[in-house]
């Protein structure tokens, strides 16, 4: 039987007694690592075979042509008769084509075959004389200006919609754009009429963004919506991401993408508890209001509104006491995941009235509004939004742009994704990793096309308060900048090796990220952990848009939150310690240090369905 049967049943401070159990008995004899070391061993036979073969056969293949080009002198010398050429000439057959025909006449002089390490050489050497791409002066003057009036570019930030399930997100949103006039009324009266057909009258908001047949049937949104809104200060990329715990891969894809989050609480009774739940046991790890908040963190959102949805609901109806009792304990829980109390805006709101969305509304619900304001003087819905502070940029840093989607059409490739820094204009030669293809870029589109219509994250109108902008953006025609959700067309480069979690940078070997299979990283482990982190377990690590299996290989060592005494070397690690460990993938990927570039270093690890541990890597190991 399996010595780990019963290792959740144990505290902490017995997996480091050392009278509990013999080292060398754990590690050494057991029968599951020495299955794993015969496995090891049979592997490295088999690759040391694999490579004394491929050096057997080149070896071959060396002698071949080193006999050729005998012959080949051997021929010159006879017709020459040992003179510079005094002889007669005689025409000699070069060696046979792939078309099986002979060809006539002398051989180019110094023939040799061509091998696909020279084809290689001279790639990097092209690679290498390219030159690198630069802003333009006035367009990189206005990006450190910091602007965010509209006044030259307008700053571009990218919003998570996260809460737990049917809290109202969705219908946040679709009144979100409803109030900026980015969908129509008359849309939104024949979602009515359809929404009240099925029996779901009150999710006509939500189908503006889940456009899904299944989603609208079960009213549960399952992927990523996305959609453009412009408000005073900003341009928003709005992420409707799920809330169900089935989904979270989907949502942990689309918080990798964002900069600020609006968090969505319900404020009726019980639908809080139920979604701001610790979870007691295995059987329930709690609600995921806690998990989007602890998942949002750790992938790099340092700024939120929380959205107290519902509150016409409540009882009493737009209770204060309710709204405070809300917000202090989401705002405890806020800080202690990290997040600063300056960059954190409650708003009491209804979405399905839209009462306190916008100041220019015309409510459904006019004693709500009256309700409100006799205790709330806060800013609306959209004010707090506005509130944001704009996000920092990696402009001048190498380009990585990172893969969501792909559709081929005709000889180019159509390709959707986010610049995660850098910038990418039309005419760029660019290289595609992991697989190292090379590819031009023949289109960039960004926010004139979803203006227009040409894309598929379009809205129907541009607000008003922001027309004034429009001509200020032509510079940008043909360029997208870090932070920006584009659609790139490319040239010469085969679909088939296009694919999601792709990254696109500058072909300049100094300007590429690294593609390795092995990292160092520090990991913080979720407070609920139902079976604790041994050496060796074997997890499922998302980053961005993708998932690969892992194995943590070495735990280097952990240490309790607050403590402050890291232990070396641990045996185990268990619920809420925080630790460094060593995690080999089961494939190369594009992987950087967390410092260097925040898309492509941040992590989570999940294992049988539930979150474990969060993470950011410290050193790429070769």
């Amino acid at each position: 039987m399996s010595r780990h049967r019963n290792i959740r049943n144990l505290d902490e401070d017995d997996y480091y007694d050392d009278d509990y159990y013999d080292d060398d008995e754990y590690y050494d004899e057991d029968e599951y690592y020495l299955e794993q070391q015969r496995e090891q061993e049979r592997k490295k036979k088999e690759e040391a075979e694999r490579k004394a073969k491929e050096n057997k056969l080149k070896q071959q293949k060396l002698q071949q042509q080193k006999l050729k080009q005998q012959q080949l002198d051997d021929a010159k010398k006879k017709t020459t008769g040992g003179k510079g050429g005094g002889g007669e000439s005689v025409a000699l057959a070069a060696p046979k084509s792939g078309g099986g025909g002979n060809s006539l006449g002398k051989p180019p002089p110094g023939f040799t075959v061509e091998s696909k390490k020279n084809d290689t050489a001279t790639k990097n050497n092209n690679a290498q004389n390219m030159p690198i791409p630069q802003l333009p002066p006035n367009i990189l003057a206005s990006l450190r200006s910091n602007s965010t009036t509209g006044e030259v570019i307008r700053a571009h930030l990218s919003l998570v919609i996260l809460g737990h399930v049917d809290a109202g997100k969705s219908t946040l949103t679709g009144r979100l754009l409803l109030s900026l006039n980015h969908v129509s009324q008359r849309l939104l009266q024949k979602y009515q009429k359809a929404a009240t057909s099925i029996g779901k009258s009150s999710f006509a908001l939500a189908w503006f963004t889940d456009e899904d047949d299944s989603e609208r049937e079960r009213g549960v949104t399952i992927d990523i919506g996305t959609k453009f809104a412009k408000t005073e200060k900003f341009d928003f990329t709005i992420l409707d991401a799920p809330g169900h715990k089935d989904f979270i891969p989907n949502m942990i894809s689309g918080t990798a993408s964002a900069d600020c989050g609006l968090l969505v609480v319900a404020a009726t009774t019980g639908e809080f508890e139920a979604g701001f739940a610790r979870g007691g046991d295995a059987s329930y790890s709690g609600g995921q209001t806690r998990e989007h908040i602890v998942l949002s963190r750790g992938l790099g959102v340092t700024q939120f509104v929380v959205a107290v949805n519902k509150l016409d609901a409540a009882e009493p109806a737009w209770c204060q006491e309710r709204f405070e009792h809300i917000k202090s304990m989401v705002l405890d829980f806020l800080k202690q995941n990290g997040f600063k109390e300056a960059r954190i805006t409650f708003c009491p709101v209804s979405g399905l009235t839209g009462v306190n969305i916008s100041n220019s509304d015309k409510v459904e619900d006019e004693d709500g509004w009256k309700a409100l304001k006799k205790w709330y003087k806060g800013p609306t819905l959209l004010e707090a939004l506005d509130g944001f502070s704009p996000a920092k940029r990696g402009y001048e840093k190498p380009l990585r742009a990172i893969v969501t989607d792909v559709s081929s059409e005709g000889k180019h490739v159509n390709v959707r994704g986010r610049v995660v820094q850098g910038f990418i204009q039309s005419g760029d030669n660019v290289v595609v990793l992991p697989v190292g293809d090379d590819a031009n870029v023949v289109r960039v589109e960004r926010g004139k096309a979803a203006q227009e219509g040409s894309s598929p994250y379009s809205f129907a109108s541009p607000s008003p308060t922001t027309s004034s902008s429009t001509s200020n953006e032509a510079q940008l025609d043909g360029i997208a900048l870090a932070g920006d959700t584009v659609e790139l067309t490319l040239a010469n480069i085969d679909s088939a090796r296009l694919m999601t979690g792709c990254v696109i940078c500058h072909p300049h070997p100094s300007l590429r990220p690294k593609v390795e299979q092995r990292f160092e990283a520090r990991i913080s482990i979720m407070e609920r952990l139902a079976v604790p982190i041994i050496r060796g377990s074997s997890v499922l690590l998302h980053m961005h848009s993708i998932d690969v299996p892992a194995v943590l290989n070495k735990l280097i060592s952990s240490e309790k939150r607050g403590d402050g005494k890291p232990r070396q070397n641990p045996r185990v690690l268990t619920g809420g310690v925080t630790a460094t460990v060593e995690i080999t993938l089961s494939e190369r990927l594009v992987i950087e240090e967390s410092n260097e570039c925040k898309a492509l270093g941040r992590f989570v690890l999940r294992r049988g369905g539930d979150t474990i541990a969060v993470g950011l890597i410290d050193k790429v190991l070769s």
